[in-house]
Formats: structure tokens, C-alpha cells, sequence
């Protein structure tokens, strides 16, 4: 106190006095530990980094992104062709580029007709169809068949696509994804199954009989071009390997999803006109099934099927979204205010993301709306959402910039 009072000794007191009142308010605050103490105030902006990738109609995004490990791959057309890029998912840097083995037309925008299988990448776009390298981009085979049509699905080590001439047969190919080397299936005409109906079939799940043999369950998604020009649907089980059909199922429903179904223990789950199905994989019978509604809008035909611990999420192509019991086809929750005509539905962490207009991400367990259609830009915002293991991130377009987004600021 003498200290300081010399040092002030030609202040006046009142002063002195106020000095002294702000040094003891000072010195009796508390100490905080580097935990305690409020974080720096940080960006906000989601957006970590965005790529150019379209600057033209005639450049433009079509293709889901895809992450492996640290690298985002997309396909785009060009004027040169159909290029293909890998992105750095911390940076957005070019990793590597590579030119498609295809004409100017191709197109591979559908979220089945580009997947990755271990360190393999697959584009397919109806009858051309190619694999390459993730890590190098190399072009490992391609494929072009006028015949083939419709999605595609890896399972195990093969690429499963269907060839169809629209009106009398649809057969199920594979192909070996190292390689490319090919193996017709099965084909299924006019007359053999479906009263007469018009056969394309859709991409399968494979289930294991309890006796270890191999079993493929798809949809026969048929039309009566020779009988009442409607749709049906039917379902079957092939078996891989007895090389022969398990069963036949005429009729699960009228008009359905293209979306493959799903699969869980001894339960497949299909789409199918304004219902969810649990289907016995051992004979086709229905376990239960679960109605949308009756509206315009109650129907399903773009968004995938997807299993959830308990949960089977239905989305139709309206604004809602249901959470079902998968064992007894029970509603658990349901949120009326999505949005509709997703992509691709996904989940991490559970929350359900997917792009419609914007991004949203759905609490899986009570169906609340945690983002709702945040946009970074006035872009489409269509394409589905990719997860990034260990950094939190997303990654999607708004189909002129690719985006790494930090859902912490997303609202």
C-alpha cells in the first residue's frame, strides 16, 4: 500500500480512490482453467471450402459424391467428355483426374449408378458401365451393352445389372469387379411368370437360407403392354446357388418404388404402392405391411429404404417421413414438414441427412427437424449427402460447387 501510495502521491485523493477500487475488483476475480474459460469466438459460416465444378450447361455435375477415405470422387460431364475427379476432403485439392471410357451422353446422376466396393469405384449409366482404382483413378475395365438398363448394386465382389428388351425378357448379369468378367444369372419372359406381363427386373439383396445356400430377392417390376397396360409388382428369390428359383410371388402390389429393398436378419423390406412390406425371404409371405395414405402424393418413387436399428425409415414422395417398427410394422414417429422427392436418404450418427431443395437432417430416434433446408447458395441442392468418418464433415452440391460443410453452424 506504501508503494502505491508513493506512486500516486501527486494524484488527488478522489482519484486515488477509484484507482484503488478497480485494482481490488481486478485482483479478487477468479482464476479460470483453460477448460473453463470461454472458447474464442469462431467463423460460423458451414461452409469449410467449396470446388467450382459447372461453370456452363454444358459442364455440369452427374454423379452422387462419393468419399473414400480422404478422397471425395465425382463424375461430371465436359466438353472433352465425362471426367472424373478426385478431390482432398480436408482442402478440396485435385488429387486426380481421369478421362471416362465413354461418349459425351452419359449420365450416371441416379444414386444407383455410382457406388465404391473396398478400394473399387463403379459408374453406370444403362449399357455403359465401367470400374476404376479409387486411390489412382485408373480405369480398371468397361463395359457397353445396348440391352442393359436400369440401376445397379455391388454385392460382395460383383456388379449386378439387368439387360431387358422393354417388351418380352429381363435378365439379371453380374460381373466381377476386378475383372469385369460376366455371368448371366437368370431370364424371365412374357410367359413364364407374371400372367403375361412385360418383365424388368430390379436390382436384388442377397439373404442366406438356412441351409448356406445363396439367395437373391428382387422385384419383377412388370407392365401390361399386351394385356391392360397397368403396372404390378411382383417379387421373387432366386437361388445363386442351386441356379433355380426359390419362389415366385404374383402381385405383391399395383404400381411400386424402383428403390431396391432392404435387408435384416430373416426380414426384406420392399416399397410398394402407398405400403411398406416386411417380406419372410424363405417364401415370399407377407410378415406385415405398413399404409402411407391415399393422397396425390402418397406413393413411393425416389427415395431408398433404409434400416435403422429398430427402425425402418418410409419416405414417400410427399413432405413426410415415417419411423417404423421393423419386427411389427408399428409407427414409432412421424414428421409431416421434410420435404419431398429425395434422392437418397443416409444416416450418421443417427440422423437421417438428405437434399431436396436444400440440406436436411432428421433426428432418427424422435423425427425431429434438427437442419432444415439450409442452402449455402441458390443452386438445385439435389444430390445426397456424404459422410466424412472422423472430421464431422458433409460433403454435396448445389450442382455448380462441390461443398465441405461443418453441420455445427448448419441451421
Amino acid at each position: 500500500m506504501t508503494v502505491i501510495l508513493l506512486l500516486f502521491e501527486n494524484v488527488n485523493m478522489k482519484k486515488l480512490m477509484n484507482i484503488l477500487l478497480i485494482i481490488s475488483l481486478v485482483c479478487s476475480l477468479p482464476s479460470c482453467k483453460p477448460d473453463d474459460c470461454p472458447e474464442p469466438i469462431e467463423n460460423q459460416s458451414p461452409v469449410v471450402w467449396k470446388k467450382l465444378i459447372s461453370s456452363s450447361p454444358e459442364s455440369s455435375l452427374n454423379s452422387t459424391p462419393l468419399l473414400y477415405k480422404d478422397l471425395i470422387v465425382l463424375g461430371k460431364k465436359e466438353t472433352s467428355g465425362y471426367v472424373i475427379r478426385a478431390y482432398n476432403a480436408y482442402a478440396g485439392d485435385t488429387i486426380w483426374e481421369t478421362m471416362a471410357p465413354v461418349s459425351g451422353g452419359f449420365n450416371a446422376t441416379d444414386w444407383d449408378e455410382s457406388m465404391i466396393y473396398d478400394n473399387k469405384i463403379v459408374f453406370s449409366e444403362s449399357y455403359w458401365f465401367f470400374a476404376l482404382d479409387a486411390v489412382t483413378g485408373k480405369i480398371l475395365w468397361h463395359k457397353i451393352n445396348d440391352n442393359f438398363f436400369g440401376g445397379s448394386c455391388v454385392i460382395d465382389k460383383y456388379l449386378y445389372k439387368m439387360g431387358t428388351d422393354h417388351r418380352n425378357w429381363s435378365s439379371l448379369y453380374r460381373f466381377e469387379i476386378n475383372s469385369g468378367a460376366k455371368e448371366k444369372l437368370f431370364t424371365i419372359n412374357r410367359s413364364e411368370y407374371g400372367s403375361n406381363y412385360s418383365p424388368n427386373l430390379m436390382m436384388p439383396v442377397k439373404w442366406v437360407h438356412p441351409n448356406g445356400d445363396e439367395i437373391l430377392v428382387l422385384q419383377n417390376r412388370t407392365y401390361g403392354w399386351y394385356t391392360d397396360m397397368e403396372h404390378k409388382m411382383d417379387i421373387l428369390a432366386w437361388n445363386l446357388t442351386a441356379d433355380s428359383m426359390l419362389w415366385y410371388r404374383d402381385r405383391l402390389d399395383g404400381f411400386s418404388s424402383m428403390s431396391r429393398p432392404a435387408i435384416d436378419g430373416d426380414k426384406v423390406y420392399f416399397y410398394g404402392d402407398r405400403h411398406a412390406y416386411c417380406i419372410n425371404p424363405l417364401n415370399g409371405e407377407t410378415i406385415w405391411k405398413y399404409f402411407i395414405g391415399d393422397g396425390p402424393e402418397d406413393d413411393f418413387n425416389t427415395a431408398n429404404i433404409l434400416i435403422i436399428d429398430d427402425k425402418l425409415i418410409v419416405k414417400p414422395d410427399n413432405d413426410h417421413m415415417h419411423a417404423v417398427n421393423k419386427e411389427t410394422g408399428e409407427m414409432i414417429w412421424r414428421n409431416n414438414e421434410t420435404a419431398s422427392m429425395p434422392d437418397l436418404l443416409t444416416v450418421h450418427q443417427d440422423t437421417i441427412w438428405f437434399g431436396s431443395g436444400g440440406v436436411l437432417a432428421i433426428d432418427a430416434n424422435t423425427g425431429k427437424t434438427l437442419i432444415d433446408q439450409y442452402e449455402a447458395s441458390n443452386g438445385s441442392w439435389i444430390f445426397p449427402i456424404a459422410h466424412h468418418p472422423t472430421n464431422g464433415h458433409i460433403y454435396t452440391s448445389d450442382g455448380d460447387y462441390l461443398y465441405c460443410l461443418n453441420p455445427k453452424y448448419m441451421r
